[in-house]
């Protein structure tokens, strides 16, 4: 009877689970539209991004949020390395502070920071919801200072 109870209990274990096996699975969001239109100026050694607020943006089920921008940097001496990857740091966290979907869509989103001399910079902005879902990134600013 021991015996028994062993093998059963043994099966028990080696019995594959239920469902399928992998991480677990965010549940899906509707992404929201990426900025298309990041620019950028310098005045001496003051950077400014500017970008519109994505259009379709009203559409989005989830009440807009903001934008992350993030910023790559290397020293010039790298210059060489076309193909790196570029490791990005999150730079800012801007909120949409605008209820109304009309002034959202014309609305220009800026953001300044002082440049460093002798690096290469790579900058992308990302909109978020409030719910958390994050657009693709923007188009790429690419510069040497």
């Amino acid at each position: 009877m021991k015996e028994l109870i062993s093998i059963l209990i043994l099966f028990l274990f080696l019995l594959p689970g239920c469902g399928k096996k992998g991480p677990p699975a965010v549940p899906s969001q509707e992404q929201p539209p990426a900025v298309d239109d990041l620019r950028f100026s310098l005045n001496q050694d003051i950077l400014t991004l500017t970008w519109t607020i994505p259009k379709g943006t009203e559409k989005v089920k989830s009440t807009p949020a903001g934008f992350i921008v993030y910023r790559s940097k290397r020293p010039l001496s790298d210059s060489d390395c076309k193909n790196c990857p570029k490791l990005f740091m999150q730079m800012a966290d801007i909120p949409i502070e605008k209820k109304d979907s009309k002034a959202l869509s014309k609305e220009n989103v800026r953001y300044n920071e002082t440049m460093k001399k002798g690096f290469i910079y790579t900058y992308k902005v990302v909109f978020y919801t409030k719910n958390g879902a994050q657009s693709r990134d923007s188009n790429y600013i690419n510069f040497k200072f």
